[in-house]
């Protein structure tokens, strides 16, 4: 008996060390394998039949929904423009979206659901960095396309660093971490002296403050007078704010999601902390502006300037036609005659995903995983909504800091606005 529990043991062991070696293989390997081939053109690789099938995880429901909906939507009306001009070499566009209401583990099921489906030739999501850190793996180890429409944290893409190759399947149409927190610690640094720091307590947020707090100390040789963190849909951060205020903060610097940043803005309040707050792009939001009412005046926050130009561009143009014709003033839209900023992060991301993957694909003349890889990696100067898109076998990623603005809540009269900061 005892030999055979030993014999067992030593059979256990190999198993485990070969297991072992095989993830270390697939984890260090920057090659993708080809797709197998199928008999029908350039049908390749998965898709099948006069149909290319394309898969989506994201925030459907729940509490960040806003992103979910907004980048299905995008996703939407970019197949249904490129089916009217005739898909792809004659192929129509389809779409599979799943609902992960932006929880990772439900992310990571649907991910591998998708990639069970082998008609499924390219992926586009999660939104949210947790999802996506939770998904990458998988899309690399199937070898399959993955398209990252919000995720801000640089792992997603570049998971040695920024300085070092990109994960072979992934390409971002996000703002990145460090794009959106250079502009916003350069802003901050020229201004103020006496700092607060306050983030949620996702990768997001720490490894974007993070990149705030260098740029202070290597840029302006400024040490924040604290740094505080809160975890998501925390419902009061008055705690954290009210040591912030103790150590004379001058003004609140934040990385976080808009709802949260409601109940930080309302923390100040309670606390008559007349200091201003920058914050990233979730201070444009809707549910920033729902959650905190007339007090977002004055708050100050980074975005992408495509909606915040004059005239739009010829891309943003078409888009946000197609986009009224479609849906008219809603959420997403806002009230004004042109979208809100908002838009660029929720909605037209996954829209310029959607297109340049198709533009790559049309290039390509083919749906496998390394063709569509050499077409974007070969793609310089693409005009879309968000961004002028150039990728490289180094940089898959679009979005620099010429791209963005920072913006500002006006009161005119009733109404409250956001218009470029002035200072």
């Amino acid at each position: 008996m005892k030999k055979s529990m030993n014999t067992w043991r030593t059979w256990l062991s190999l198993l485990l060390a070969f297991a072992m070696l095989v993830a270390a293989a697939c984890a260090n390997s920057t090659a993708v394998e080809p797709q197998k081939s199928t008999s029908d053109g350039i049908i390749s690789g998965g898709a099948s039949g006069d149909t290319i099938k394309i898969g989506m995880t994201s925030a459907l429901t729940g509490p960040y929904n806003e992103y979910g909906e907004g980048n299905k939507r995008g996703v939407e009306l970019a197949i249904e423009k490129w089916n009217r001009e005739g898909g792809i070499h004659g192929k129509k566009i389809e779409l599979i979206a799943l609902d992960d209401q932006l929880v990772p583990d439900k992310a990571a099921n649907n991910m591998q659901q998708l990639l069970d489906d082998k008609s499924i030739v390219a992926i586009i999501g999660p939104a949210g960095s947790g999802p996506a850190l939770a998904t990458v793996p998988l899309t690399e180890v199937y070898g399959i396309i993955q398209i990252n429409p919000v995720a801000q944290t640089t792992d997603v893409t570049y998971p040695n660093g920024v300085n070092n190759p990109p994960r072979k399947t992934v390409f971002s149409f996000a703002l990145q971490n460090d794009v959106e927190t250079e502009v916003l610690a350069t802003f901050a640094g020229e201004q103020w002296k006496k700092i607060g720091l306050i983030h949620e307590s996702t990768a997001y947020g720490k490894s974007g403050m993070e990149l705030v707090e260098n740029i202070l100390k290597e840029k302006y040789n400024i040490v924040p007078v604290g740094r505080e963190q809160y975890n998501q849909k925390a419902p009061d951060m008055t705690a954290q704010l009210a040591k912030l205020k103790k150590e004379g903060a001058e003004v609140i610097v934040c990385v976080g999601l808009g709802a949260d940043l409601a109940n930080i803005r309302k923390g100040m309040s309670r606390l008559d902390m007349n200091v201003p707050l920058v914050a990233t792009n979730g201070a444009l939001s809707n549910p920033y502006k729902e959650g905190a009412g007339d007090l977002v005046v004055g708050t100050i926050g980074t975005m992408i300037k495509a909606f915040g130009e004059n005239p739009l561009s010829a891309p943003a143009k078409e888009f946000a036609d197609a986009y009224m014709k479609k849906y008219g003033k809603d959420r997403y839209w806002g009230d004004g005659d042109t979208p809100q900023l908002f838009m660029s992060l929720n909605v037209t991301n996954a829209y310029d995903g959607a297109i340049v993957l198709f533009e790559a694909m049309k290039k390509a003349d083919s749906t496998k995983t390394p063709d569509i890889i050499a077409a974007l990696e070969s793609m310089k100067d693409y005009q879309g909504v968000n961004a002028i898109y150039t990728f490289s076998d180094k940089k898959h990623h679009a979005i620099g800091t010429d791209g963005l603005g920072l913006f500002q809540y006006v009161k005119n009269g009733d109404d409250i606005q956001m218009v470029p900061y002035q200072q």
